[in-house]
């Protein structure tokens, strides 16, 4: 995340990082993703944004979700991330949540759609998507992804 916040501080691109620090881009997209850093790759990296190595990797430290700035979030959050490290794949799970509701409210898996269980689990399940995606804003509005 700091890396990313200090390349569009400066207004670069991810290629002009990766060349100005001799890197691929790819690695530039995995550090930003919050995947660990080699350090040779946190030299190179503090060395184009001209700071100091130990400040980068105290921040590259705050991806990881044992870090403080994780352990500061509120449990219910937490728990509706757990196990997953970027954005992306949050959110296209719970699009995969609603399609597999949908799917099995609308043939059979839960049952008739007018029996009162099957709404009752379709409830359920809906409540359990909501409250993955209200953590998904929570860590959106707070930009630690």
């Amino acid at each position: 995340m700091i890396v990313k916040n200090l390349r569009e501080e400066k207004h670069w691109s991810q290629e002009q990082v990766a060349n100005m620090a001799g890197l691929s881009l790819r690695t530039i997209q995995r550090v930003e993703a919050g995947n660990p850093a080699s350090k040779e790759t946190l030299k190179s990296l503090a060395s184009v944004f001209e700071i100091d190595i130990s400040k980068l990797t105290e921040r590259v430290k705050m991806i990881d979700k044992k870090s403080e700035v994780w352990q500061s979030v509120p449990m219910w959050v937490s728990f509706g991330l757990l196990g997953f490290k970027e954005r992306k794949q949050a959110m296209l799970s719970v699009i995969m949540l609603l399609v597999c509701g949908a799917i099995f409210y609308v043939y059979g898996g839960w049952g008739e759609p007018t029996k009162p269980s099957a709404f009752l689990w379709l409830s359920l399940f809906l409540m359990a998507t909501g409250w993955f995606a209200a953590a998904i804003a929570w860590v959106d509005k707070k930009k630690m992804w």
